[in-house]
């Protein structure tokens, strides 16, 4: 057996002897003149040679991005949706413990309080238990749990 180089590609090709489209390149081929090609190989080179650069490169060969425009299948479509979900999910919870720890350390000026509109000095509102440093300690120790 003959040595192979790396640098050579086998292709094959199968003729059908039914077909004479086959026939008649199977009898050009095993009655190549010798003094014009030296080599059945050559021959169809030179042959695929001439017929690409007469029909153009793009008639044959597939292009790249003909492949981004694959279909999308519906598997491919439920795992985006899921992916997006729990990101959602992520972020809502987030917020809602910035939100919550924002109300309860009374750094939430956003909202209006109501007030009665009559003001007794008597009725003198009596001191939270906690010290609004504690609940602001408890509020950013929470927040902090959620990342």
């Amino acid at each position: 057996m003959g040595r192979r180089l790396e640098y050579e590609v086998k292709t094959s090709v199968r003729f059908n002897m039914n077909n004479p489209q086959h026939v008649k390149i199977n009898n050009v081929l095993q009655n190549l003149d010798s003094n014009i090609f030296k080599s059945k190989n050559q021959f169809i080179i030179d042959a695929c040679q001439f017929y690409i650069d007469h029909y153009g490169e793009e008639q044959f060969m597939e292009k790249k991005e003909r492949k981004r425009e694959s279909y999308i299948s519906v598997e491919d479509i439920d795992e985006i949706k899921a992916e997006l979900i729990e990101v959602a999910m992520n972020e809502a919870r987030k917020e809602v413990i910035k939100l919550l720890g924002g109300v309860i350390s009374g750094m939430n000026v956003g909202q209006s309080v109501i007030r009665p509109s009559t003001y007794n000095k008597d009725e003198e509102p009596t001191e939270d238990v906690m010290d609004d440093a504690d609940v602001a300690g408890l509020a950013m120790s929470w927040m902090s749990k959620g990342d």
